[in-house]
């Protein structure tokens, strides 16, 4: 099939038994007619495994692989197919980016394109075959993304992303719009389970950096260490339903510590120097998400009960910079936030903290 070059699939699963079905039905289904699917499971220590093989044994081309830790070596390495336990001591078995990592170095993949799924989106049907649509006119790019609908739970759609306006209009870019599109928005448009990469991208720049410093964002890391060297693409259409109930709602619920966003763009900006392309305004912005992220470190301080730091963090976080960023940018999320901050300071300073904490307790 010289005109669909092959596109390797890997389905990241790790105790997801309840999505599982779901969300391969249409990976399997996919119109693009050259794919390569590897489901590959990182230690589950439910039932994935076996609703994995009932699945490979409908579809026998499918390959199944075990994702295990390397005890000694401390990372990820392919035992395809090998019965080997996992160990009690593992600390990390359930990072995302070990996990694709433990899948790149696996030697499985024969296409000219890598596409991570995750366990419970749902993927459209015509994803991969738009995405290398992409890539066929786009030669130089080495990755692409897409948008897609916000569902809970139930299958329900409760929102969907949407690209900056400073980026509307076109589907390639540069790693300065990229990069200061963030500052601006935060990182809500390159939607990892979308991504689609050249294989070749990951010799060319390296694996996920899922031994340093960058906690749960390594993600972005990546993105913008090809957007360096390479132009990437995204898509503007709705070619997922990005599950809100997985990872992402885990790392945020209760998180009192700073978002691992921030050591990402903290790098770029101060260590790498990227702080040459932003002017006064993205800057601002970027502080404003600074304080967006400290008003949710407070609630949940509150919430944890320890109302000292909370009262410490909403008591710094009102200034004439915040202000002046928010009037810039007015959405309706950064209306809510603003309600939450001021109910959260006329609370604590009431003295109704512990009440306040436990009312939000009920409702989070």
């Amino acid at each position: 099939m010289e005109n669909n070059p092959l596109v390797t699939i890997f389905f990241l699963a790790y105790n997801c038994e309840k999505y599982l079905e779901k969300s391969i039905k249409p990976i399997i289904d996919q119109t693009y007619p050259n794919i390569q699917i590897i489901i590959s499971n990182n230690q589950s220590t439910d039932n994935t495994e076996a609703v994995i093989k009932k699945i490979q044994s409908e579809n026998p081309k499918i390959i199944y692989r075990k994702n295990v830790l390397d005890i000694k070596a401390d990372n990820l390495y392919d035992a395809c197919d090998n019965n080997v336990s996992g160990s009690k001591n593992i600390k990390r078995y359930d990072v995302c980016f070990n996990h694709c990592n433990g899948c790149l170095k696996s030697g499985l993949a024969k296409g000219e394109f890598i596409i991570f799924c995750h366990q419970d989106d749902i993927y459209h049907r015509d994803i991969v075959e738009k995405e290398v649509e992409f890539f066929k006119k786009n030669p130089n790019a080495m990755g692409v993304f897409s948008l897609g609908k916000i569902i809970d739970k139930n299958d329900r759609i409760i929102g969907e992303h949407k690209l900056p306006k400073e980026l509307q209009g076109k589907n390639i870019y540069n790693f300065s719009e990229v990069f200061k599109s963030i500052l601006n928005n935060g990182n809500l448009f390159l939607i990892t389970p979308t991504f689609m990469a050249r294989k070749e991208v990951f010799e060319k720049v390296g694996l996920f950096d899922d031994q340093g410093p960058f906690g749960g964002s390594d993600d972005l890391e990546m993105w913008l260490k090809i957007l360096e060297k390479y132009p990437m693409g995204i898509l503007q259409e709705n070619l997922i339903d990005w599950r809100t109930d997985g990872r992402a709602k885990k790392y945020n619920q209760l998180r009192t510590e700073k978002a691992d966003f921030f050591k990402v763009m903290d790098y770029y900006l101060i260590d790498k120097g990227f702080i040459k392309l932003a002017d006064k305004k993205n800057l601002r912005q970027y502080a404003y998400q600074k304080n967006f992220d400290d008003t949710l470190r407070a609630m949940n301080f509150l919430i944890k009960g320890n109302v000292k730091e909370a009262k410490k963090i909403i008591n710094s976080s009102f200034s004439w910079s915040f202000f002046r960023a928010l009037l810039e940018n007015i959405t309706l999320l950064r209306t809510k936030l603003l309600i939450l901050k001021i109910i959260l300071f006329v609370g604590i300073n009431l003295g109704f903290g512990k009440y306040l904490g436990r009312m939000l307790y009920k409702i989070i």
